[in-house]
């Protein structure tokens, strides 16, 4: 059973090596923490974000606060509702609503009928209108473009009143809240968390290692599943193990963490790609780098993907990241603390795996950025990674539960980044506020030298 860490802060202090890259700011845990206990968290209260909210798919401006029962469309306002991308929907809930009210009411035959007439004109009337003012519709301009590749194509066919509202949403940084944002498997209840099962990787008669492969359809939200046939750690290393490899294995938890919340849990329909940036983001992997504390392990993650331009997120983001990582180490219950970290590595060695096998197929954006990176180079730090992602689910199934206890080092430094964050939202908002608009105003020309008659 895994070591789990007391309640009482004052037994959960511990001595720490020196950072070497970056010293953290471990503060005393406050109400934000994860705290690990005898009552052990519910996976809402640990993972609960303010993040989560819907865009309103009308005006694209405010949160939605209803939904329509009709097209499930999210919206912010009876405004929004009566308006004009909404009519087809509100119309006919409309018109329904009175023909069902005259059904009711008890009236002469004349008077029915007549309504009924009128209603009748009203809709022939509304389909001449859209048969002689009839537009092809975005779908129809679109058909047969492809939106990855024939993005100047894709614009011609926008309308300017279609131009400016893409503009408009850009400039507000309001695009990443259109789409249906991912849920991460390790916030799952320990119900649904039990359903994990090892149906990973298997091998024929011949040795030769088969992966299940991935397709667009799977269910991203479900717990990857755990690789079949895990090492004995004996089988891989003579002697004892380093005793920072469990630092290693936070920074590796990171680095996997910020690149499937970047892809939107999608990152296996771009699996060339998403492993690159993994590897990008953890050099744990590809050298021989150690670190000899949490903190250590999680800063130079951070450190490693804001010097990237590509890669670089907010301090909020990085926030977020760091809580999984708390999340994962965690785990569903405490009977499976390990559960969350293994289905994790698994995921990273199916990755490697697929990418591998998809290097001669997909072009990587990256591979321009990296000079000298061949295919076969490339091919073999993939089976590298493999391997040793092997080597660490064989290490933590009998050193695993060193891990568990880092989950409080986790939130602290999620606590410190938090308070980091709120001191910078203070400050921004002061400024604005003396600024009276949301930028610095500019400053007045001087004339410096002038000429004196």
């Amino acid at each position: 059973p895994c070591s789990r860490l007391a309640d009482d802060g004052s037994k959960a202090s511990s001595a720490k090596s020196p950072s070497m890259h970056q010293q953290s700011n471990m503060a005393a845990p406050i109400s934000e923490e994860i705290r690990l206990g005898e009552s052990f968290p519910h996976r809402d209260e640990v993972f609960k974000s303010s993040e989560d909210h819907s865009l309103c798919k009308l005006c694209l401006k405010q949160y939605s606060r209803y939904t329509c029962p009709r097209c499930n469309t999210a919206y912010c306002s009876l405004a929004c509702y009566r308006s004009e991308k909404h009519a087809g929907c509100s119309e006919q809930f409309y018109k329904e609503h009175i023909i069902e009210e005259l059904k009711q009411q008890r009236g002469s035959h004349e008077e029915k009928q007549k309504v009924l007439e009128m209603l009748k004109r009203l809709e022939d009337q509304e389909e001449e209108d859209g048969e002689d003012g009839e537009e092809q519709t975005l779908e129809d301009r679109l058909k047969g473009l492809d939106l990855d590749k024939d993005t100047e194509a894709v614009w011609e066919q926008l309308t300017d009143e279609e131009r400016a509202e893409f503009q408009s949403v850009v400039e507000k940084g309001m695009l990443g809240e259109m789409l249906d944002m991912w849920t991460p498997w390790w916030r799952l209840s320990q119900e649904q968390a039990s359903l994990i099962e090892e149906v990973g990787s298997q091998q024929d008669d011949t040795g030769t290692e088969r992966t299940n492969t991935v397709t667009e359809g799977t269910d991203t939200t479900s717990p990857p599943p755990l690789m079949s046939k895990i090492p004995k750690l004996s089988s891989l290393l003579k002697g004892q193990p380093s005793e920072f490899i469990k630092y290693n294995i936070v920074n590796i938890l990171y680095c996997y963490a910020y690149v499937v919340r970047l892809h939107n849990g999608d990152h296996f329909n771009m699996s060339r790609e998403a492993a690159q940036e993994v590897l990008q983001l953890c050099p744990v992997l590809t050298g021989n780098s150690a670190y000899s504390s949490v903190g250590e392990a999680l800063h130079d993650a951070m450190a490693r993907s804001n010097r990237d331009p590509s890669m670089a997120n907010t301090l909020a983001f990085q926030s977020l990241v760091v809580k999984d990582v708390s999340c994962i180490l965690i785990g569903p219950s405490q009977e499976h603390s390990l559960q969350y970290v293994q289905a994790a590595l698994s995921d990273l060695h199916r990755l490697f795996s697929v990418a591998r096998k998809n290097v001669n197929k997909e072009p990587s954006s990256r591979d321009q950025s990296e000079e000298g990176t061949r295919t076969p180079e490339l091919r073999q730090k993939f089976f590298l990674c493999k391997k040793k992602c092997e080597f660490l689910l064989a290490w933590s199934e009998e050193y695993g539960a060193q891990l568990t206890p880092l989950a409080m080092d986790c939130s602290q430094e999620y606590a410190a980044l938090r308070r980091e964050l709120s001191l910078h939202e203070k400050t921004k908002s002061e400024l604005e506020k003396d600024w009276a608009c949301s930028r610095p105003p500019r400053r007045e020309e001087k004339t410096l030298i002038q000429e004196l008659s």
